[in-house]
C-alpha cells in the first residue's frame, strides 16, 4: 500500500507540473521545487528496492534521461509545437545552466531523504 502512495505523489508532481506550465517563467520557483521533490519522493521509491548508493546512482541516471528528453523535444519544432498547442505545455529554452540546476535539484532531494532515513 504504501508504494501506491509513493506513486500517486509522483504522478500528481509531474501532473501539477504540466497543469501550471502554460504558466511559463511566472511559476519556475514551483518547477525548481519540483525537481527537489521529484528527487526526494523516487528516492523514497527506489529506497524500498535498492542499496543508499545504488538509489542515489538511480536517481543521477533518470535526471539526466529527462534532461535529455527535455533536450530533445526543445530541439524537435514539430514536437515542441504539439505539445504547446495541444496540451498548453510551455518547455523552456534548454540551458546548461537550468539543466545543470535541474539534476543537481533532483540529487539534493534524494540526499534529503537518504539523510532523514
Amino acid at each position: 500500500m504504501n508504494i501506491i502512495i509513493q506513486l500517486i505523489l509522483l504522478v500528481a508532481l509531474i501532473s501539477i507540473n504540466l497543469v501550471f506550465s502554460y504558466k511559463g517563467k511566472r511559476l519556475y520557483l514551483l518547477y525548481e521545487t519540483s525537481h527537489f521533490l521529484g528527487g526526494f519522493l523516487l528516492a523514497v521509491l527506489l529506497f524500498n528496492y535498492l542499496d543508499k548508493n545504488l538509489v542515489l546512482l538511480a536517481i543521477l541516471t533518470i535526471s539526466i534521461l529527462w534532461e535529455i528528453y527535455e533536450f530533445i523535444i526543445n530541439k524537435n519544432k514539430k514536437i515542441k509545437k504539439y505539445l504547446e498547442n495541444k496540451f498548453r505545455y510551455f518547455i523552456t529554452p534548454a540551458t546548461f545552466s537550468d539543466t545543470f540546476l535541474d539534476i543537481l535539484l533532483n540529487i539534493l532531494g534524494a540526499l534529503f531523504y537518504l539523510y532523514l532515513f
